[in-house]
């Protein structure tokens, strides 16, 4: 797969990403099975956000144990700063990691 670099960070990853909205509709095991095999494949960066109800679960179970073999952005709709922490504490729990990658905050009003 061909490299890109994301954004101005230092980070380099596959083009092809996992944006994991839709794994919110699926079985907690068969996200985890499905996000290992597209791991499996190549794929090395996962998109989620605290607004896809469970998604941030699923790649923390995906890959616990393995955090360092991949890339992880989220994103929060907060509004303000307090909001903001609260989500990324919640985000780091669910993710069962002590980084995320890339963060984005999307304003929702």
């Amino acid at each position: 797969m061909a490299k890109v670099r994301l954004g101005r960070t230092e980070i380099t990853t596959e083009k092809n990403a996992f944006g994991a909205l839709p794994i919110q509709r699926i079985s907690r095991e068969e996200a985890v099975k499905l996000l290992r095999k597209a791991y499996e494949h190549g794929v090395t960066f996962y998109d989620t956000a605290r607004f896809y109800t469970d998604s941030e679960e699923k790649v923390g179970e995906a890959f616990d144990g393995m955090r360092e073999k991949v890339i992880i952005a989220t994103k929060t709709g907060a509004v303000d700063a307090e909001g903001f922490w609260k989500d990324i504490h919640t985000s780091l729990d669910n993710l069962r990691t002590d980084y995320i990658d890339a963060r984005v905050i999307i304003g929702l009003s």
